[in-house]
């Protein structure tokens, strides 16, 4: 098929779902693939094999690392903290963040740091209390307008 009597039939599909076009664009590519010799179409095989064995691997990797990931929602300052002793220290931020939570657990259970004046009462139905740290001051902010929202409603 000519390239313009080509352009002309995928132009017909214009604005129809893009499956159409996917699905277009792979018949065409199969039909060019048909006319191709047989060492050149097994060398193809050969290589998808490839490549499929390779995206097989790279999924079982994720999903390993996927029962160590854990998603947290960070105030601007602690995360560029993170950063910059990452740099310092030529390593990654996941790694900063592993140690210094160890760290932290470790004091926590000794009673060498705790949370009490730092926990407020949750609004959520799945928590009691928020824990803020003094220098979140991200929700730190958030706690002291709902204070001030609720003594406005009393007073």
């Amino acid at each position: 098929m000519s390239k313009r009597k080509e352009e002309e039939v995928l132009s017909a599909f214009d604005g129809y779902d893009e499956g159409i076009r996917l699905l277009l664009e792979e018949t065409q590519r199969r039909a060019e693939e048909s006319h191709l010799p047989p060492a050149v179409k097994k060398k193809m095989a050969e290589l998808k094999q490839k490549a499929e064995e390779r995206k097989r691997k790279a999924k079982e990797k994720w999903e390993k690392a996927k029962e160590m990931r854990v998603s947290v929602y960070l105030p601007k300052t602690l995360q560029q903290e993170i950063q910059e002793i990452a740099q310092t220290e030529g390593t990654s931020e996941s790694q900063v963040m592993t140690y210094l939570l160890f760290e932290a657990v470790e004091r926590y259970k000794k009673k060498e740091i705790g949370f009490w004046g730092y926990k407020h009462p949750s609004e959520s139905p799945r928590y009691d209390f928020i824990l803020v740290h003094p220098k979140d001051t991200e929700r730190t902010g958030k706690i002291e307008s709902r204070k001030s929202q609720k003594n406005n409603w009393s007073g």
